[in-house]
């Protein structure tokens, strides 16, 4: 990667004041001009005191072992190396892609307290810009107010070693991060990987962008806020081969879990992907964009969810309130094939999907998370002088066999108690009671059922829909939460009423 360097001259920052208690390592004879390599005297120094790095540029040729803390003077939300903050420019080689030769730009572990602040880091080859190894029960670590640029590697790597027994809890302490990839499609391009035995970490205030996967986390507890997570961004015209690895969010095999709020992932193949059944995902205020960045792959197969198909049980997906874009429509179909999370105790609520497709079989998975749902929601037209007909239900009727049963009810006084049946694949539609029987109908069309209420002329339709019960694959989407895009306006059909 080429910098462009612009800094200040050395006199320009004499005189700078480091923080109460740390020592400035300009005193120390270190450079800020990205001319000499700084390794050697903060290897030195910091064993026995935090440091202080004014803003600048500083060369690490070798890997940096903190033993205490590393403060610098601002850190960068763009990777632009200049001297108005504090940047760390790795020239470290490390091409390997294995976790057990990772050596970090700056290496923490152990014992203890550690703290990085307020400094960014570039990285050169397939090296860690932050490695803590190992991750112990009694270490804490602080990562706060950093930029980690360039990552090809790993932005930030927790590991546990073989030969150090226990589980290390509570850990990680990674606060108002910045992690950027790059632009060559590298590998593995990780920008959190959080190992096995470490758990109940704490990450906030966390932005990745154009890294392979967002966060990998092996075991335990994550417990995240204010998190936007977008992979495959970088992805462009590359070959596909990338651009299908991307992930957001990996839950790995040793219960890994995760529970977050104010979660922002989109534009990769799959948002989030489990490993187990024991994973748990649970998100307050979800929210996703398919932006259309990556256009190399041809398949348009990405997803929300993935999961293994060899799975016995599906893992635990719980999200509430937030909003997904699903883009594309039926003449132009966008990247994401599927919202739907995994198993029948999925719970997604009050959760808005921006979705312009067409009601229709091989759609339905673009506008629902279920398999299964019981909404509850009001539709409404406007009055116009014409009568009209309107959209009140859509039913995914896909189950071999199945039912589900729902009432119509309007302001205006009409009412119906509808069931849908699936036996044998073949679908009937039963109004078990209807009161001023001529406005509602139903049609079956290309696996939905779809009833309409009908709106007289000069007068406005509110309509309430109530579900009773419905079984997999046999129940009404919630339309109440199905937006179109760009206007987002409610997805009301319309249409003149012609008989």
């Amino acid at each position: 990667m080429e910098h462009h360097f612009s800094l200040p001259s050395r006199n320009e920052q004499d005189g700078v004041a480091s923080p109460t208690g740390e020592i400035n390592v300009l005193d120390l004879g270190v450079r800020n001009d990205g001319t000499e390599d700084v390794s050697a005297i903060v290897n030195r120094a910091t064993a026995d005191h935090a440091l202080f790095f004014p803003a600048g540029i500083y060369r690490v040729a070798a890997p940096i072992f903190a033993k205490n803390p590393l403060f610098g003077e601002g850190y960068a939300r763009a990777p632009k190396v200049d001297g108005t903050h504090t940047w760390f420019v790795s020239e470290i080689d490390n091409d390997g892609t294995d976790i057990a030769s990772e050596i970090g730009v700056v290496n923490l572990g152990g014992n203890g307290r550690f703290t990085v602040s307020n400094l960014n880091i570039v990285c050169h080859g397939r090296e860690c810009a932050i490695l803590v190894n190992p991750c112990v029960q009694g270490s804490s670590v602080f990562v706060e107010r950093v930029g980690l640029f360039n990552v090809r590697g790993y932005g930030i790597l927790a590991c546990t070693a073989d030969d150090v027994p226990g589980f290390a809890s509570r850990p990680l302490f990674l606060d108002d991060l910045t992690i950027f990839g790059a632009p060559d499609h590298p590998f593995p391009s990780v920008g959190i990987h959080i190992g096995g035995r470490i758990g109940d970490n704490r990450l906030s205030n966390i932005e990745i962008m154009g890294t392979r996967v967002g966060i990998h986390q092996e075991a335990s507890f994550v417990y995240a806020d204010n998190l936007h997570i977008w992979t495959g961004c970088l992805a462009g015209h590359d070959d596909g081969v990338w651009w299908e690895t991307t992930r957001g969010l990996v839950l790995g095999k040793n219960d890994a879990n995760f529970l977050g709020s104010n979660i922002y992932i989109d534009t990769a193949f799959a948002l989030v992907e489990f490993s187990s059944h024991r994973n748990t995902l649970s998100i307050h205020n979800f929210m996703s964009w398919d932006d259309g960045t990556s256009r190399g792959s041809q398949r348009d197969d990405a997803r929300v969810f993935l999961v293994p198909e060899d799975l016995a049980e599906p893992p635990n997906v719980f999200l509430s309130g937030g909003l997904v874009y699903v883009a594309g429509a039926d003449a132009h179909p966008g990247r994401t094939s599927s919202l739907t999370a995994p198993g029948p105790n999925a719970r997604v609520e009050n959760v808005r999907i921006l979705s312009s497709y067409s009601f229709c079989r091989e759609n339905f998975r673009r506008l629902t998370f279920l398999e299964k749902d019981e909404p509850r929601y009001r539709m409404r037209c406007e009055a116009a002088p014409e009568a009209r007909e309107l959209l009140v239900v859509a039913v995914v009727a896909e189950a071999e066999d199945g039912c589900c049963a729902f009432t119509c009810a309007t302001d205006g006084g009409a009412f119906a108690r509808i069931r849908v049946e699936r036996v044998a694949g073949a679908t009937e539609v039963i109004f078990e009671e209807r009161r001023r029987e001529n406005l509602f109908r139903a049609e079956v069309s290309d696996g939905f059922v779809k009833v309409y209420a009908a709106a007289l002329p000069g007068r406005a339709l509110d309509c309430s829909v109530d579900t009773a019960y419905a079984t997999r694959l046999c129940f009404p989407i919630d339309l109440g939460l199905l937006k179109s895009h760009p206007d987002w306006a409610p997805r009301r059909e319309i249409r003149p009423l012609t008989d």
